[in-house]
């Protein structure tokens, strides 16, 4: 049970448990030669979705020669290639998707991995998933700490409160479809209406976007989890993607700002606290009251801890009773799980 109203802002480094890449490892994919070969089945007919092989080959060039991390902020340097970059993200994001596990089955992947790794017989497919399925069961841990205390046929978590919400910076929707797959298969007799219901009430905010809703979200218009990717669906996931420019002109910033202002607790997870990001939400200015934030900085050095948690800090001037309120911070090298079950 969670009493307090508690964000969780959430960074690629989130996902990496599931088997999705951080920011870094998604670039090195992008802007490697050797991954093209991975892409031309995919864009036999690209003209008619008005992404060239030339334009593909352009993007993954000139981000490389770059050297600037983020794609995000490549893209919103660069809007002529930014369609082009759109289609390379929801192509990696849909072919993860198609290898993301969860619970046991991540830990039975990351034990296969290490044998291989440690016996000399890694095979080459099984190179690109060394470095995923990175840091422990958050999901697993939040889901339980969501639906403790519940017993009954009637038992659903309560959502509507709004005690509880996520502002993620990911386009995968891993988060979306471990609840509802938790929840399907925890309460099996209550209906599923009733089960899409109470998801719904979950806020979940995609600030850069979701390659496609599921079909619990938008039975009209969803893409399956680890649907086979084709290239229309390909396409329909990459218009999906937003920009941080397009971003700052989303409605729905203003929402995630403003749940920012009003929460109690703030756990950044997986977060990588660029300055644009911050600057997207508004951060620390939007924090005007004292409250918690924990944050993971997962193999980050002591400089490194110390410049992010100025960039969140926020010290308050005294109120008309002389008292200063300070917004407590606490920034941990340590992965997901392990900050939540220390602070959460």
């Amino acid at each position: 049970m969670i009493d307090k109203k508690t964000v969780f802002v959430l960074g690629a480094g989130a996902s990496c448990p599931y088997g999705y890449p951080s920011s870094a490892r998604l670039r090195e994919w992008i802007c490697s030669p050797e991954e093209f070969r991975d892409y031309p089945h995919l864009h036999r007919d690209c003209s008619a979705q008005h992404i060239s092989v030339e334009q593909i080959k352009q993007f993954k060039d000139t981000f490389a020669k770059s050297s600037i991390k983020s794609i995000d902020t490549f893209m919103a340097n660069n809007p002529k290639l930014a369609p082009a970059g759109k289609y390379l993200i929801a192509f990696e994001i849909l072919r993860v998707e198609q290898n993301s596990l969860f619970g046991e089955e991540v830990k039975f992947q990351q034990e296969k991995l290490d044998y291989a790794l440690n016996h000399g017989d890694i095979k080459p497919y099984q190179l690109r998933l060394k470095p995923l399925f990175q840091g422990g069961d958050w999901y697993f841990y939040l889901y339980n700490r969501l639906i403790e205390g519940l017993v009954g046929q009637n038992a659903l978590p309560d959502f509507s409160d709004g005690k509880i919400v996520f502002i993620t910076f990911n386009y995968d929707r891993s988060l979306e479809h471990f609840l509802y797959v938790a929840l399907r298969n925890s309460f099996t007799e209550i209906s599923e209406d009733q089960i899409v219901q109470s998801l719904k009430k979950l806020k979940i905010l995609h600030v850069y976007g979701q390659i496609a809703p599921l079909k619990w979200q938008n039975p009209n218009d969803y893409i399956e989890y680890k649907q086979q990717t084709d290239e229309l669906l390909l396409q329909r996931a990459a218009n999906n993607i937003r920009t941080i420019y397009e971003e700052k002109q989303n409605p729905e910033l203003i929402e995630a700002q403003s749940l920012l202002k009003q929460a109690k607790r703030i756990f950044f997870l997986g977060f990588g606290y660029a300055q644009e990001n911050m600057d997207v939400l508004n951060l620390p200015g939007i924090v005007s009251e004292s409250r918690e934030i924990y944050g993971t900085a997962f193999g980050a050095e002591r400089k490194e801890i110390e410049n992010i948690h100025n960039t969140i800090f926020n010290e308050l001037k005294p109120d008309i009773l002389g008292n200063q309120k300070r917004s407590w911070v606490k920034i941990e090298d340590m992965e997901c799980l392990k900050l939540l079950r220390n602070y959460l």
